[in-house]
């Protein structure tokens, strides 16, 4: 919203100050002219802006005369202490960038999020729980603020306020109006922007979507109600590129890690999730290794979560010790991690 505000502002500077140009002949004044008028329509905009929403929120003498006769200001102000309603961030921009053009033209911004909230990225899952918490809480709210609806006799509100009962409705509406809780403390949006940009720059591309409380509650509940990982999975299999598997093969000696084969063996070396990204694993040099692929193959088929060190995400093999058998790190003797079998 700023950005289209700053654009708007910009436009009507330009507009200006070719209207003023018309009309002055000296030259060197065109700069200065420039100047002014660009700063002059900024602090008029932001300024009304400022005022305005002061106002909006400003009470009037004649509504605090209102106040003190109003049954129904009485019940609104318990009622808003009744309530409580959790803090929450009302505008998220969220930037991810896709490291091909292919993965650039499939990502969708429902993908982003449900990555987003899978993962809880910037805490932005816990955003959206205690904003669907506040919208339940605001509708209850609502429900009572409507039933509120207490008349006081004319006679009364002219001996109190010596105005009529038409206006006395009028003030109190224009009262309650600002005293009521509002749709704030739910309603957030989010503004996903995506963008691809080749290795040397020369290629650029980008777009962006905004999207609002319903549809994103629509998009946690799929994500609840969905299988778990699928989205992260896809995310996380789409940031790996060359340059990654490069960098973890040079890491790892251009060796499998586990069997210590290389390319000089005849083996085919691959790049593996340790912990994988079906489970949540993610695409960063800590959980990616190089393996063989006989040794990938056959650590694809473990799919017990319990078969991952939980300290260093390496594999559990079975080892033999002065006690029998027992579970014990792949990565020992970095990692000392055993489990009974």
């Amino acid at each position: 919203m700023m950005k289209k505000e700053i654009i708007n502002c910009l436009v009507v500077s330009l507009i200006c100050y070719y209207v003023i140009c018309l009309f002055v002949d000296d030259r060197t004044l065109y700069g200065d002219i420039g100047l002014t008028v660009f700063i002059s329509v900024f602090v008029i905009y932001f300024g009304f802006k400022k005022i305005k929403i002061k106002l909006e929120k400003h009470i009037t003498k004649a509504e605090k005369r209102v106040m003190k006769i109003s049954k129904n200001y009485q019940e609104v102000m318990e009622l808003n202490k009744k309530f409580n309603f959790e803090s929450i961030r009302n505008q998220f921009v969220i930037k991810e960038r896709e490291f091909s053009v292919k993965s650039y033209y499939r990502v969708l911004a429902v993908d982003i999020l449900k990555y987003y909230i899978e993962n809880n990225k910037n805490n932005f899952r816990d955003y959206l729980m205690s904003a669907i918490k506040n919208k339940e809480n605001y509708d209850k709210y609502m429900t009572e603020f409507e039933k509120i609806n207490n008349e006081l006799d004319a006679k009364y509100i002219n001996e109190s306020l010596h105005i009529s009962k038409e206006k006395f409705i009028k003030l109190e509406k224009s009262l309650l109006k600002k005293v009521k809780i509002n749709e704030s403390v739910y309603n957030i949006s989010v503004k996903v922007d995506v963008y691809y940009r080749s290795p040397r720059g020369r290629n650029k591309y980008s777009k962006n979507r905004i999207v609002y409380f319903d549809e994103l509650e629509e998009i946690y509940n799929s994500w609840l109600n969905g299988k778990k990982y699928e989205v992260t999975s896809k995310m996380e299999r789409s940031i790996m590129n060359d340059s990654i598997r490069y960098n973890i093969l040079k890491r790892d000696n251009f060796t499998c890690v586990l069997c210590g084969a290389t390319s000089k063996d005849g083996a085919k070396l691959q790049v593996d999730h340790i912990i994988p990204v079906s489970k949540g694993g993610k695409t960063v040099m800590s959980n990616l290794q190089t393996l063989c692929d006989r040794c990938n193959k056959g650590k694809s088929d473990i799919t017990d979560e319990d078969s991952f060190c939980p300290l260093c995400g390496g594999m559990l093999v079975e080892r033999k010790g002065k006690y029998g058998t027992f579970w014990g790190c792949s990565n020992y003797p970095k990692c000392h991690y055993t489990k009974e079998k």
